[in-house]
């Protein structure tokens, strides 16, 4: 919003409060002690003017909350502190990987199962027959026993998986940010599916092998036996390849759009906060008038909530503290709220 507009609005709805911020100007209020009552009304109209200048007045419906807030409050001998929440708070988390589950319940019923649980029967039968084959190993000798060894030790279900939960990771961030629709989401979670029954397909004629190898007679399992059975391994892994690289090549595909869009969306919201703030200072220095109250050695900190520094899974306040004087240097236009914006001392926290 341009310095004119975010006047613009803020008279719309104080004309009251421009005539009084006026007022304030000409009289040219001299520092003297604060009355409490005073400073929190004309907190309450600057208050107002910054809601309305930053268009946080709005809502996206009839019973929607408003989108956002400013809110004063004055400490003795420091100065007004006005936290601002605005849009750009819930924005900024929607940037964030978050969990495939949680947001699949959120979308649709319908593809509920799209990520399954990684621990299962199958897989609870694959580890006791794992561990058959390591009894039978240890007494086995020769080919047998290495192909034993090989069947115990032959795992692939766990990649396959990571694999299908980055495409599903990817698709679903990309549907949050609006890169892809409903529709493409649900093409994409039918081929997930699709590939996690090829993949508990392979699991259960892994698990076949295993157990028939497992149970044969040592005595009786001669070269041709073991031959025979070492084919249908081999055959197996070339199936199991194919999804494998199947999985991964979707996985990477999908990661780097995710990331590309992440990149992007992030671009977007720090654009979005320089317009923001660019607003904040024009609108501080032309309704400046209300904090003439102010002592001279005390300040004005604008706390924009969440929009500061990434600590951890937490964003921080940006924290803007302006010097009364440069306020009122400001509002009689010796500097730009640029310069008003320069001066001030900014930080995370």
């Amino acid at each position: 919003m341009s310095r004119g507009n975010a006047k613009a609005a803020a008279r719309r709805l104080f004309p009251g409060a421009a005539l009084l911020l006026m007022g304030m100007s000409a009289g040219g209020l001299q520092a003297q002690e604060v009355s409490l009552d005073e400073m929190q009304r004309n907190i309450e109209i600057f208050s107002g003017v910054l809601r309305e200048g930053l268009g946080l007045n709005t809502r996206a419906g009839i019973f929607s909350p408003l989108n956002g807030s400013v809110r004063g409050t004055y400490f003795m001998k420091q100065g007004v502190v006005l936290e601002v929440i605005s849009p750009l708070g819930n924005s900024r988390s929607s940037i964030n990987w978050q969990s495939l589950e949680g947001s699949l319940q959120q979308l649709s019923g319908q593809i509920s199962d799209f990520v399954s649980a990684r621990t299962n029967g199958a897989d609870l039968a694959a580890m006791r027959e794992s561990m058959a084959l390591s009894l039978r190993a240890d007494t086995a000798r020769g080919a047998y026993a290495d192909l034993l060894e090989q069947l115990r030790n032959t795992d692939f279900s766990a990649v396959v998986e990571e694999s299908l939960k980055e495409v599903s990771d990817s698709a679903r961030s990309l549907h949050q940010w609006g890169r892809i629709d409903d529709a493409r989401l649900r093409e994409i979670s039918a081929e997930v599916s699709a590939m996690r029954d090829s993949l508990n397909e392979r699991v259960q004629a892994l698990m076949a092998l295993r157990a028939e190898a497992g149970s044969a007679d040592q005595t009786a399992v001669d070269d041709a036996r073991v031959q025979q059975l070492q084919a249908r391994l081999e055959q197996w892994r070339s199936s199991v390849a194919s999804l494998q690289e199947k999985a991964s090549g979707q996985a990477r595909e999908w990661v780097a759009q995710a990331e590309q869009a992440k990149q992007e969306r992030e671009q977007e919201w720090q654009v979005s906060l320089a317009g923001l703030e660019t607003t904040l200072f024009e609108l501080s220095c032309s309704y400046s008038a209300a904090l003439r109250s102010l002592p001279d050695d005390e300040h004005l900190t604008l706390v924009l909530k969440g929009l500061g520094a990434q600590d951890g899974t937490r964003y921080e306040d940006r924290i803007h503290v302006l010097d009364k004087r440069d306020i009122l240097r400001c509002q009689q236009g010796e500097i730009t709220p640029a310069e008003l914006q320069a001066r001030a001392s900014t930080y995370s926290y």
